[in-house]
């Protein structure tokens, strides 16, 4: 009886543990994927990527010799491919949109450019693509980010 017991304790375990194992296995190799995808489009341009994060559904990485900000969605990194000469940006910033105190409908970056505004999303409320993290947690991203940026400006 103690064989069977421990038998089925195994199965269970097992049929429990392989599918998260798979899902964790499937989703770092789509990530590694886009990764690989973005820095082939980045160097395409003449752009030479340091660090490509994945925030929700966009992609962000910033060449800091060229000064140069690559950004995309998840969903469809190679048509949402964009390039933003961070040598026009005047002001960048972490940016939420508040429904109330607890809760966030909207956060990312905002930048002022010469040829007008850029806001790169990184959690939207009502989206039907998947943002898998916590808005305030993209909100600390989203800061992070502003404050590594803000050294790489032309501000007069």
């Amino acid at each position: 009886m103690d064989f069977k017991t421990s038998l089925i304790g195994l199965i269970i375990l097992l049929l429990t543990c392989v599918p998260v194992i798979y899902l964790i296995i499937n989703a770092t190799g789509r990530e590694k994927k886009i990764k690989k995808e973005i820095l082939q489009l980045s160097q395409q341009n003449g752009i030479q990527l340091d660090n490509i994060e994945i925030i929700g559904d966009c992609i962000i990485a910033v060449d800091g010799v060229s000064k140069k900000l690559v950004y995309s969605s998840k969903s469809n990194p190679t048509n949402g491919f964009k390039i933003l000469n961070i040598n026009e940006v005047q002001k960048c910033r972490a940016k939420s949109i508040k429904q109330n105190n607890k809760t966030l409908d909207w956060v990312g970056l905002e930048f002022d450019a010469n040829n007008g505004s850029v806001a790169i999303p990184f959690y939207i409320e009502n989206s039907e693509i998947e943002y898998t993290k916590d808005p305030f947690i993209c909100l600390q991203d989203a800061k992070r980010w502003e404050s590594a940026l803000r050294p790489l400006l032309n501000v007069s």
